[in-house]
């Protein structure tokens, strides 16, 4: 059953027909639902994050969605530079490796789109100067940026 409202659904596939310009490959990392609690497993967002990823994967055909078990496959996972669950990593020809964790749902679910589309572009929405900025620097940076309902 679709996690999305069909006017929502109506107006990402609209913004992705006009904006998407490549493909793009995600990967979720994330645990299968067998029915089971194992202690220190437990993900209370795995099943709701699949779920949405799959609906907003499924309104593009240049949207590649694999989805992958992060216990069996962690080092894959820590190639991708994911190291908790549900983390959604953005595969594509920009430098780097963006990634997400959590359900983006809320404010957050624009975060998502936004980043779709911008992996599909394969440029950046910072500022002329930041890339300047950041494209002097010497050393390769790890910025994690967090966000809170709150």
């Amino acid at each position: 059953m679709p996690v999305l409202q069909e006017k929502d659904r109506a107006a990402v596939q609209q913004r992705f027909d006009a904006e998407l310009t490549g493909d793009v490959s995600l990967t979720l990392y994330t645990q299968p639902d067998i029915g089971l609690y194992i202690p220190g497993r437990e993900c209370r967002t795995c099943g709701q994050t699949q779920q949405l990823v799959e609906d907003v994967s499924a309104l593009s055909p240049k949207i590649q969605l694999d989805v992958v078990d992060f216990y069996k496959n962690r080092e894959e996972a820590a190639e991708q530079g994911i190291d908790r669950i549900p983390g959604l990593a953005f595969v594509s020809g920009v430098k780097g490796k963006p990634s997400y964790y959590g359900l983006p749902a809320g404010f957050e679910f624009a975060v998502l789109i936004s980043s779709i589309i911008g992996a599909s572009q394969q440029h950046s929405s910072l500022a002329l100067e930041t890339r300047r900025q950041l494209k002097a620097l010497k050393e390769d940076v790890h910025i994690r940026v967090f966000v809170t309902p709150g």
